[in-house]
């Protein structure tokens, strides 16, 4: 029974390492039940934190943050403070994604405190940029440039080429939504370089979909799909629904700038299916603002208003930061379009450290 286990963690892993998730969770549920039956902790760990990683990669949240939250417990067991520490921060990714962003910045720091006890010095990097990911997400954006600087340093320190790559896009994601399109863009376009040599698809799909937002800011919007459709492929061939879903919104905000509202509202809806799936607030909202921005454009101002005051009221429900700015934004825009007189127009990009600036709609939103 034990060779059996081995055969099917290494099976698994050799999956895991191809993105092959779908095949790759199959054998580790099997390794898990291998693994109890032998009544072998240590191997009942490592499956859990596998299983957990896997899920959240393909947008299983609450399955993902079951299997660490029993991985925790079974580290508490053991005494295994170390990983804890991964459980810790793949359960920070999982809840950011779910909205608690928050929650994420205290379990990756604590986990980071965790490594640095250990003199860990790729798990303090790992822990920096998931921690990063979390600041990003609640629209602290110099923080988390910052952030994702020193885990990029550290990874480079160490040798970690993988986590170089990740930084370099949490880097050029973050920087995207400060307005920097230039930094943006170069920062995707060397993740992108690097994730080739690894031959690591999920890294080349995120990579892609960075660069291809890089050029709908540069209404390059030719490049832009060239790189969505390449990142695209890669995703649908992955079965990663979170990312996927975040390309075809980048998609249809590509094409309500072009003018083909049709098919940006097909691309929408189908994101927003997904993201009700994965249970993903923040892509909801930039669902809802998109949705308004068709419908504005298509003279139904009142319902399109309506969106606008739904989205802010959820981005300010989950303070985020950003979106919330962006929300309020739009409602100011269509006010002052609608010939009404507007409220003072906010500084709120300003006050998040972000170079944006947006007059009318539609509003090519990073």
């Amino acid at each position: 029974m034990e060779k059996n286990h081995a055969a099917l963690v290494a099976a698994a892993e050799k999956k895991r390492k191809q993105a092959d998730y779908a095949e790759a969770l199959k054998l580790f549920r099997q390794a898990l039940a291998v693994s109890r039956k032998l009544q072998n902790p240590h191997a009942t760990l490592d499956a859990l934190l596998s299983i957990g990683d896997i899920c959240r990669m393909i947008g299983s949240f609450d399955v993902a943050i079951a299997h660490y939250l029993e991985a925790l417990d079974m580290c508490d067991a053991l005494g295994d403070r170390l990983t804890s520490a991964d459980a810790m921060v793949g359960l920070g990714l999982s809840l950011r994604a779910l909205g608690s962003w928050a929650d994420a910045v205290k379990l990756t720091a604590k986990a980071g405190a965790v490594y640095r006890k250990a003199q860990d010095a790729q798990g303090v990097a790992f822990a920096l940029w998931a921690q990063a990911g979390a600041l990003r997400f609640g629209g602290r954006v110099p923080k988390a440039i910052a952030r994702f600087q020193e885990a990029k340093e550290l990874f480079e320190t160490v040798g970690y080429t993988s986590g170089v790559a990740y930084a370099l896009c949490g880097l050029g994601g973050t920087h995207r939504l400060a307005g920097k399109f230039d930094a943006s863009l170069a920062y995707y376009q060397e993740a992108n370089e690097l994730f080739r040599m690894l031959k690591d698809r999920f890294g080349l799909a995120y990579s892609h979909c960075g660069i291809g937002n890089a050029y709908r800011m540069f209404y390059d919007f030719r490049r832009a799909m060239q790189h969505f459709a390449k990142a695209e492929r890669l995703y649908g061939a992955i079965g990663d629904i979170v990312s996927y879903s975040y390309t075809i919104w980048s998609m249809a905000t590509l094409f309500i700038m072009i003018g083909e509202y049709q098919r940006a509202r097909r691309e929408i809806t189908q994101a927003q299916k997904n993201f009700r799936k994965t249970k993903d607030p923040r892509g909801l909202i930039y669902c809802e603002m998109a949705l308004g921005q068709i419908d504005f454009l298509h003279g139904r101002r009142k319902q399109a208003r309506g969106r606008f005051q739904a989205a802010y009221k959820e981005a300010q429900a989950f303070d985020f930061g950003v979106e919330r700015c962006h929300a309020e934004t739009l409602i100011n825009a269509a006010d002052e379009m609608a010939g009404q007189t507007p409220r003072k127009q906010p500084s709120c990009y300003k006050r998040l450290g972000l170079d944006l600036d947006f007059v009318t709609i539609p509003f090519n939103i990073p």
